[in-house]
């Protein structure tokens, strides 16, 4: 489970302003069917959200807000999760798969670069790869 990490932008809020982070939260909520947010975890320059259809355990998926670039990112892997991912997945990938660090560093999810994150693993990433 797990491995290359897939990022696509999926809604840019920099010509809206000042918007708050609530703000920018239920704009995402709109865009994709308002899930419910299972878990919320805040740094100064991020935010990661694992949302969830309600009712099932197996819809989760993760959003990062970079606050500079005020862009909503989807978080993706290149494994056989296709109908989405388990609180139990989150939270081992928050544990084990070191997925934080890129978060507090959005800029990074970003960079040209194709990351791995394998729970037990360091994080790789191949440039030249996307």
């Amino acid at each position: 489970m797990f491995g290359d990490l897939n990022v696509m932008p999926i809604l840019n809020l920099k010509q809206a302003g000042g918007e708050s982070l609530e703000v920018a939260v239920s704009r995402l909520l709109d865009l994709t069917d308002h899930p419910e947010i299972v878990r919320w975890v805040q740094f100064p320059s991020a935010v990661l959200l694992f949302v969830a259809v309600p009712g099932d355990a197996e819809s989760g998926a993760f959003y990062v807000f970079d606050r500079k670039a005020r862009t909503w990112l989807w978080l993706d892997f290149a494994d056989q999760s296709y109908g989405g991912y388990r609180l139990e997945d989150f939270e081992r990938l928050v544990s084990e798969g070191r997925l934080l660090r890129l978060i507090e560093q959005p800029w990074l999810l970003e960079c040209g670069g194709q990351w791995f994150v394998q729970p037990g693993s360091p994080l790789r990433c191949r440039f030249g790869a996307i």
